[in-house]
This record gives C-alpha cells, structure tokens and sequence, in this order.
C-alpha cells in the first residue's frame, strides 16, 4: 500500500517546480495561475506545510520533488512502520475459513414484499370508505345493483304473466352488456 502511494506522489511530483530555500529547505510550488499552491518542505525534519508526510509516513508529492531534487531516494524516506511488518511474531491461533456459500434454490423475488397496511405504488386503499350510490344516495351499495335503477329500466310485470318456470319472487335478470352474458346489439 505504501508503495502504491509513493509511486503516485512520484508522478504527481512531476508537476511540481522546485525553488531552494536554505539547505534542506524547499519551496515547491503545485499548479499554476489561480490555483497554484506553495508548500515549504523540510528534508531534515521530514515536513512539508501540505501535512500528508507528517499524517502518513510516506513523503507527499512535494516531499518527493525536493528530495529528487537532492538525488535522495524517497523510498528511504518512509516511515519504518511500513517496513517492520515482516518481523511481527506469528499467530497461534487457527486459521480462520470463510462459511460455506449455499446457493439458493429459487431465484430472487421479482417483487418486494409489502409491509402489512402498506400500500401498492400508484393506488390508494379502499379499506374504511362507505360506498354509495348515485341515483338514490344510499349508502351501502352502488349504482349497478341500485333498486331504482332496476325498476326504471325494467319493464312492469304482473307474477301472472310470467311464465311458470321462472320463480315470481324475483324479477328475471337483463343483461347490461358487462360481464359473462352476450352483450345486447343496439
């Protein structure tokens, strides 16, 4: 990792200019026009104003300009804490393995289970609203199966005029056009 971060402080180094400022000390200069930044840099002390050298270990572009500038190798210049990592005493404890991936025998949901009470997208729920109808106003049923509505559209029969299959407790049913039946031709 610490590699990875010298090798592009090195490339970003590139870009920078280089202005001597004492004996180990640099002023690097990244950018240029409005969004040209000055960092000073200490080789000695192993700074630079830009911090990264200080938070990390590993000198920043900067850092990496001046210490070319020296002929110094920047890769002497990271902190020992990247390096030692070789000496750190084995573990005795056993090592750990990764559980056993079980395949799923169906395949994922197409659609996402709703919470109870939760909506479907785009419609509303009906639960809770009373009907009624628009010809009479009664609540509780609505217009298709409205009693007005079937006593004007019916024609009035006497239980004596119809015929003796069908029952005189309920007048016979006509088709709206809706549903199963064959629909009326007009």
């Amino acid at each position: 990792m610490a590699m990875k971060v010298l090798e592009e402080n090195t490339e970003r180094s590139m870009k920078c200019n280089i202005f001597w400022n004492g004996e180990f000390g640099f002023n690097v200069k990244e950018g240029s026009g409005a969004s040209e930044v000055k960092h000073l840099v200490d080789i000695n002390r192993q700074t630079c104003t830009y911090r990264a050298w200080m938070l990390k270990g590993i000198p920043c572009a900067h850092a990496v300009a001046a210490l070319h500038y020296k002929n110094l190798e920047p890769l002497n210049y990271i902190s020992h804490q990247y390096t030692c990592h070789g000496m750190w005493p084995e573990s005795q404890n056993p090592t750990l393995i990764p559980p056993h991936v079980k395949k799923m025998i169906s395949g994922p949901n197409k659609v996402r289970r709703k919470e109870p009470g939760e909506n479907k997208i785009g419609k509303l729920s009906k639960s809770g609203v009373e009907m009624t109808c628009s010809n009479c106003h009664n609540k509780g049923h609505n217009k298709r199966r409205c009693h007005k509505a079937a006593g004007s559209n019916t024609v009035a029969t006497s239980p004596s005029s119809l015929p003796a299959s069908v029952g005189s407790s309920k007048p016979p049913k006509q088709s709206t056009g809706r549903g199963r039946g064959t629909p009326k031709r007009f």
